[in-house]
C-alpha cells in the first residue's frame, strides 16, 4: 500500500487531543497517528501525604476546583490508590517538600458537559 491513501477509523469515540502526523507524512506500523481523549472520561492524578493515605479508600467522593472554572465545584470519586509510596514528584512541590513520601491517587471527575480538558490544574478535597 506504499504511496496510497488509506482511510483510518478509530475504534472509540473521542476528541482529537493531538495530531502526531500531518497529511502526506508516512505512517509506520505501530505509530500513533492521533491521540484521542473521551471528554467524559477525565481524571485527576493527585498526591496524598503518607500521614493521610490511611483514611482514604477507593470510592470516596471528592470535590474539585479547577482554576479555569473558579466559580464552579466539580465532583468525582477516588478510583485508584497507589500500593506503594513515592517521593513527591519534582513538578508538583517545592524542593523542601520533595523529600516527603506521598501516595499517588486517581480521581475520576464527573464532566458531563465536556468542559474540562486534559492538563488543567486542579485542587481536590476527598471526604
Amino acid at each position: 500500500m506504499a504511496g496510497r491513501a488509506a482511510a483510518v477509523y478509530s475504534p472509540i469515540d473521542g476528541v482529537v487531543l493531538r495530531k502526531n502526523l500531518e497529511a502526506g507524512e508516512t505512517a509506520n506500523p505501530g505509530v500513533a497517528i492521533l491521540t484521542l481523549v473521551n471528554p467524559k472520561d477525565i481524571w485527576l492524578r493527585a498526591y496524598v501525604p503518607e500521614s493521610e493515605v490511611g483514611r482514604l479508600k477507593v470510592g470516596d467522593p471528592a470535590r474539585l476546583t479547577i482554576d479555569a472554572f473558579s466559580q464552579r465545584v466539580f465532583t468525582g470519586r477516588v478510583v485508584e490508590i497507589a500500593s506503594e509510596a513515592e517521593f513527591t514528584p519534582r513538578n508538583v512541590q517545592t524542593k523542601k517538600e520533595r523529600v516527603n513520601l506521598v501516595f499517588r491517587i486517581k480521581i475520576q471527575i464527573n464532566n458531563p458537559d465536556g468542559l474540562l480538558k486534559p492538563g488543567l490544574p486542579a485542587d481536590a478535597d476527598v471526604d
